[in-house]
């Protein structure tokens, strides 16, 4: 099972690491293409298709089963990052916005994996086994961003070997899906599931649940969602502004990937410790603290336009958003029982992914 919760967390590393090689690179191979204020319309295409796929993905998991669509992800994610490599070779800004638009087919997977991590632990072990993928991310600055700074000038035109590392992760993350031991889907798997319903419940229900309008009524699942949306869309916005902003204050290309790198830190390295605070002090007080520290990072980059406040403040943006994302994924694992998993994680999926997007 840990054998399991390890390669997870791997291809979470992995699948981190060229979502933000697509964030950090892509937006600044666009703003070459085309005039600035289009820059950031390519990552729009890329997590507003990934809002809609990341509706379908429990579905499609509950039906298949886990592996065929990280198959299918990862194969989406090569063909996404193929087709960059020639929009930067040919400076197309239009097919940029299309491959990235491919590139969605891995990103909602890559969210995805820290649920999955929960079909291989106990009840008792759910928040650990969610920090412990998530935790993988420490490892994303070296296979994203430092890897692309790397490659950067591999191939003779710009940002088009920061995409071929992007293209290496996905064939990596074929693999990585390859050898871990998914459950059978036919096979019953409820007991690791988390629920905040009574052990009363009516035995009348339907063997789908509640209706998702009572499970969205539920006080858990509404702060839950508006905790993750909170912490997701603040990072966001600030981690694409930031690098466009260090680029258009004089600093250099590696800095700005630099100061991406520290934010990803930032993002994972709390994980290692953020299911221990959920289980000393709640998820509820976890996230709440997130937000406020997220809160204090946005105030860091108010200061000015030297090189350490944008490092200092995309480092504690990033460890706001690990207590408040994490802090909201074991919250909402309370909100439904079993049965109601599947159209519960499509809406909770939809809701981070659309966060990301705006």
């Amino acid at each position: 099972m840990l054998w399991n919760i390890l390669l997870l967390a791997l291809s979470w590393s992995l699948g981190q690491g060229i979502f933000f090689i697509q964030i950090s690179i892509t937006t600044l191979a666009a703003t070459s293409f085309i005039n600035w204020y289009l820059a950031t319309i390519p990552i729009g295409s890329m997590l507003l298709v990934a809002t809609i796929w990341s509706v379908f993905l429990p579905r499609v998991i509950a039906r298949y089963g886990y592996r065929p669509p990280f198959y299918f992800g990862a194969l989406m994610g090569m063909i996404g990052a193929g087709l960059c490599i020639v929009a930067a070779w040919f400076k197309l800004y239009w097919l940029l916005v299309v491959s990235a638009a491919f590139i969605d087919g891995q990103v909602p997977c890559t969210f995805y994996y820290r649920l999955a991590g929960l079909q291989f632990s106990t009840q008792k072990f759910a928040s650990k086994a969610i920090a412990m993928v998530t935790a993988g991310g420490c490892l994303s600055p070296f296979f994203g961003p430092e890897i692309a700074k790397l490659m950067i000038n591999v191939l003779p035109k710009q940002y088009s070997g920061a995409y071929l590392a992007a293209l290496g992760g996905c064939a990596a993350l074929l693999f990585t899906m390859r050898i871990i031991r998914f459950p059978d889907v036919k096979k019953k798997h409820n007991a690791i599931e988390s629920t905040s319903l009574p052990t009363t419940m009516d035995r009348n229900l339907s063997s789908s649940g509640r209706s998702i309008f009572k499970i969205v009524g539920q006080r858990t699942f509404v702060i839950a969602a508006l905790g993750g949306f909170v912490s997701w869309s603040a990072m966001g916005i600030q981690m694409s502004a930031a690098a466009l902003a260090m680029i258009g204050s004089g600093h250099t290309f590696p800095q700005a990937i630099t100061a991406v790198e520290y934010h990803i830190l930032g993002m994972f390295i709390p994980s290692f410790f953020t299911g221990t605070l959920c289980n000393w002090f709640g998820s509820r007080l976890v996230m709440l603290t997130g937000l406020l520290i997220q809160f204090v990072g946005t105030f860091l980059f108010q200061c000015g336009f030297e090189i350490i406040y944008f490092d200092m403040g995309l480092i504690v943006v990033g460890i706001g958003r690990n207590l408040g994302y994490v802090g909201s994924s074991i919250l909402f694992t309370k909100s439904y029982s079993p049965e109601e998993k599947t159209k519960t994680h499509s809406l909770y999926e939809a809701i981070l992914m659309f966060s990301i997007s705006i």
